[in-house]
This record gives structure tokens, sequence and C-alpha cells, in this order.
């Protein structure tokens, strides 16, 4: 079973990609204090984007959601803004594919892959163009064997983080960190960005307005506000746009996933990160349990 994919190089992309952006992101030269974050779709992208945002302004929010996505873009997608430095810059590509530099700070965000499945599924049942996703066993299928747009999420949070392990200007964190622990990784990542040491106030803004609701701004952010606020305005091919922002609750996969499903889901773990010494602190989160 499959989920329909291109091909971009050797990486699996969304059947709608604009082959020509992907290559001209994938190319792009960094910039001395480029800010790169990279995700697997929906691990908490639109989260860390907020909270680069907020840091790099001192804590001082958005008047909307369009302004965090405008300075921090998303080239595979929309393209690079002409003659503007971004603040930061969004991927989906594996480390291989993203452009490196060592004068480059990269963000990387995981997210327990079973909560990642059941989060892409909700995003690409849309009645997106292209995806006629049948029901959640068959996307099952597709996420589990990485026959979907990106491949397998557990081959991309690797590659990330080995390099990770070999260069200090990669900063490796996790979607379930970001909601547990979200002070002490904001406090960390400020170091890591080279930022002074963030006071009271400039805390308490960045965790505030990073919350869900507040990234919301009153109401959900539909994809194609957003796609009318990038470079591209006018270029839309499409007529059904998904929401951005979902739950981003932690173990909602059990809504949804079997017994069985769990359990391949951790074998398919296992064998994959068998020789990785790092703990990603899933263990509690990825364990079968009914309410």
């Amino acid at each position: 079973m499959s989920v329909p994919f291109i091909y971009f190089s050797d990486f699996k992309v969304p059947t709608s990609a604009d082959l020509d952006l992907f290559e001209i992101a994938s190319r792009r030269a960094p910039l001395h204090g480029d800010i790169i974050i990279s995700t697997f779709p929906r691990c908490g992208t639109t989260l860390i984007q907020h909270i680069v945002f907020l840091l790099l302004r001192g804590g001082k929010p958005a008047d909307s959601i369009v302004e965090v996505l405008d300075a921090i873009p998303f080239p595979e997608q929309d393209g690079l803004p002409d003659g503007v430095q971004p603040m930061a810059l969004k991927y989906h590509l594996p480390f291989r594919l993203t452009p490196f530099s060592k004068d480059a700070r990269y963000i990387y965000v995981a997210r327990n892959p079973k909560d990642a499945c059941v989060s892409y599924y909700h995003f690409l049942k849309q009645d997106l163009p292209g995806y006629e996703i049948k029901n959640f066993d068959y996307f099952y299928e597709a996420f589990l064997s990485g026959q979907l747009p990106h491949g397998d999420i557990l081959d991309h949070i690797l590659e990330w983080y080995e390099a990770s392990t070999k260069y200090s200007n990669i900063f490796f964190t996790t979607y379930e960190s970001l909601v547990k622990k979200k002070e002490d990784v904001v406090r960390d990542l400020a170091k890591f960005l080279g930022l002074a040491r963030l006071d009271h106030t400039t805390m308490r803004n960045v965790i505030y307005y990073s919350i869900f609701r507040i990234m919301g701004f009153g109401n959900r952010m539909s994809y194609k506000k957003y796609l009318q606020a990038t470079s591209q305005k006018g270029k839309e091919k499409k007529e059904t746009y998904p929401e951005m922002i979902r739950k981003g609750l932690i173990g909602d996969w059990r809504n949804l996933f079997s017994e069985d499903q769990s359990r391949r889901m951790d074998e398919h773990f296992e064998a994959k990160m068998k020789n990785l010494r790092f703990s990603f602190g899933w263990t509690k989160d990825m364990l079968y349990k009914k309410n």
C-alpha cells in the first residue's frame, strides 16, 4: 500500500511538488548566520517556527500567524524571497539534501512516530487533490513501509540525529521535549542561537505565545491563507487546503492504533534504532494502552 508521491533525487515528495523549487531549495548556498529549521512533516514545525520567531524578537509576538510564516518561509514549496534575508528557513528535506554550512545553524525536531503517523493521516485526508486516503489502516501501512511523501520517518530522524553527533551547529530536540519541558528547551535553544540570557518577561512571552491556542489566533489558520501570504500568490492550483495546526497532543495515536499496529511500529522502531545509544524519551509515549 502507498500514498502517491514522486521523486526529487532519491527522496519521495508530494505529487504536487514543484521540482524546480526543490532543486533551488536544495542547492541554495547557506549564508553566514542562517537558521534552518527541519522536521519530518507533522512533527512540530509550526511550533518551533513560532519559538524561533519569538526568541529572535525578544518575546514580541506576531500580529498574525502570517507574519511568522512570512519571516520563516518554506523554500521547497514557496521558493525563496527576493532580496530579503529571512529570519530563518523551514525545510522537510533529509540532511543529505539540505544545504549545509558550518556557518549556519540548524534546528531539527523529531517526534514519536506513532503521533506523527496520526497527525500526518489527518493532514493528508482533507480532500487534497492527488490524495485519496481510504482509511487509517490503509495509511498506516504506507507510513510503516515509508511508501508516502517524505518516506520513512525513522530514516529522516536517524539521518539528522547522526549528523547532529558530528556537527555542533545542529540543535536536535524532540516535539515531546518542546511540550513537556518547553522552558528548558527554549533556554538551551536561545543559547544555541547565541542570544543573551533570557529575562523573565521574554521567557514568559516565548512560552505563552507558542501555545497552540495562541498560535491559532483564536481560530485555525488555513493552509489557503498561508499560501496566499507567500511569494507564490496567484499560482495556487488547488481548491482544497488543509489546516496547518491540529491538536498537538502527545499520545493521540492511541485513539486510532490497534494493539497490533502499535506492536508492529515498535518492532520497526527497534530494528531501525537498535544500534543507537541515544534515547528519545519516547518509552512511555509509545506504550499501547486504552483509556
